[in-house]
């Protein structure tokens, strides 16, 4: 790695989402439904992004269940448009919340 490697300032966003509906508990989307959802969202706005695959657990108002979570990762767009997306993507799965991180990060492309 050469020694004029600079990192830039910027913001990373992660957008987690849970795949079971609100209204029954139940997932009705598959992880590769989400994934061709988001890819079609995040080509129409030219966002990259990075998903993962990952387990949640979470107590709701019927006691505490396990889900398909998801987790959207993007760097590089500004808030407003992290927020749209987000609030797409919960109701396309018809959930009651999504949960929106932002994190101030130094990143570099070699």
């Amino acid at each position: 790695m050469g020694d004029n490697v600079l990192f830039e300032s910027g913001v990373r966003y992660e957008v987690f989402v849970g795949l079971k509906d609100k209204d029954n508990y139940q997932e009705l989307l598959t992880v590769d439904d989400f994934m061709r959802m988001l890819t079609e969202i995040c080509t129409e706005k030219e966002i990259s992004f990075s998903m993962l695959t990952q387990l949640g657990g979470y107590s709701h108002n019927k006691g505490y269940t396990t889900e398909s979570s998801l987790r959207v990762v993007i760097i590089g767009i500004d808030e407003r448009e992290v927020l749209l997306l987000a609030d797409r993507l919960k109701q396309a799965i018809n959930t009651d919340t999504v949960l929106v991180t932002k994190s101030e990060i130094e990143y570099c492309f070699l």
